[in-house]
């Protein structure tokens, strides 16, 4: 019996009621020059004619393969049903209100293929729908430093390749290795599955050029986070108590502990900078509880591979305070002034 080849890249698109975007998506990706690959798209029980738009987009590439969830269950459960369907060498997870740029596949396939990597980076542009014409990129630093393209995934280089799922490819073999998926309900599910696969992958590079475009939308979550007041953002926080359990399951905890405490002051920060100022006590004794349990934190160990901001943090989460200090305070005051002035 002849075996194909599985397509070099499986393009994982999420579909949410996003018919006014959905057809540029697709055509960004059907359009790219690198033509081996296949396209899932999981409809999550869309309420406008999203469904409808990439059936019709079905019918004119044999690449598009379409599923439809029968209840909407969210963006992590759409993109693990997704996950079920791709059979390509390597997955790429786009959103369907963004695009790729003509080249941006071929360019971060080969530069796997070249360097062996399980995970390769790119870099993003945003496109903001109410200032077309501005321009701000995110473009990773090449992880490896001047001397080679690619780093060994070690728990030292962990946080030097960006986490989100957005201009990331990995390759499925590792998804499978591990089993890990993104966790349902929660929002930062990317930080999760980075951190959970990262350490069954060999090497990772990045690709340094623009090659995603992400569609900046007003009312989105990054919005609301601003806000100062979101209960969303305390996501962050059980998200990295999630990857403490799936390092533990692992057999990583100890390995990863330091790198940990580092995704753990990121994460507790990103509350302390979005999530309401009624919470914080919560998230204290939270992360405090968690210290002490795990004994995660071991000074004379870790301090030489923790920057000072970091070590004085989880200092002070240990003996149970809150590391406010008197900027967070300023800063809050300041923003509710400059809301209150704009109403």
């Amino acid at each position: 019996m002849i075996m194909t080849p599985p397509v070099k890249i499986s393009v994982l698109v999420p579909v949410y009621n996003v018919a006014p975007y959905v057809g540029a998506c697709l055509q960004s990706i059907c359009s790219q020059t690198l033509k081996d690959l296949e396209i899932i798209c999981v409809d999550d029980a869309s309420t406008d004619e999203s469904a409808s738009i990439v059936k019709e987009w079905a019918e004119k590439d044999s690449r598009i393969r379409f599923f439809s969830a029968s209840a909407n269950g969210g963006l992590s459960r759409t993109r693990n049903l997704a996950l079920k369907h791709a059979t390509g060498e390597f997955l790429m997870l786009v959103d369907s209100d963004d695009w790729l740029e003509p080249r941006a596949l071929e360019c971060m396939y080969e530069k796997a293929r070249i360097f062996d990597a399980d995970r390769i980076a790119c870099g993003y542009r945003y496109h903001y729908e109410d200032e077309p014409e501005r321009k701000d990129f995110f473009l990773p630093e090449e992880a490896a430093g001047p001397d080679k393209d690619w780093i060994f995934c070690t728990p030292d280089t962990i946080g030097r390749i960006h986490h989100g799922a957005n201009g990331m490819m990995i390759r499925r073999s590792v998804v499978e290795k591990c089993g890990r998926r993104f966790p349902e309900g929660l929002l930062c599910e990317d930080i999760y599955f980075h951190y959970t696969t990262y350490p069954f992958c060999g090497r990772a590079c990045t690709v340094c050029e623009p090659l995603y475009v992400y569609r900046k939308r007003a009312g989105s979550i990054t919005d609301e986070f601003a806000s100062g007041h979101s209960l969303k953002s305390l996501d962050y926080l059980k998200v990295a108590l999630l990857v403490l359990e799936a390092w533990k399951e692992d057999g990583l905890i100890e390995e990863y502990r330091t790198a940990f405490l580092k995704m753990l002051v990121m994460s507790v920060r990103n509350v302390r900078k979005y999530a309401p100022h009624s919470k914080q006590k919560d998230v204290t004794r939270t992360v405090c509880r968690v210290l002490r349990e795990e004994s995660l934190y071991r000074p004379e160990e870790d301090d030489g591979r923790l920057t000072d901001r970091e070590a004085k943090l989880l200092k002070s989460w240990l003996a149970g305070k809150s590391g406010l200090g008197f900027s967070y305070y300023w800063k809050k005051m300041r923003k509710r002034a400059l809301q209150l002035f704009r109403h």
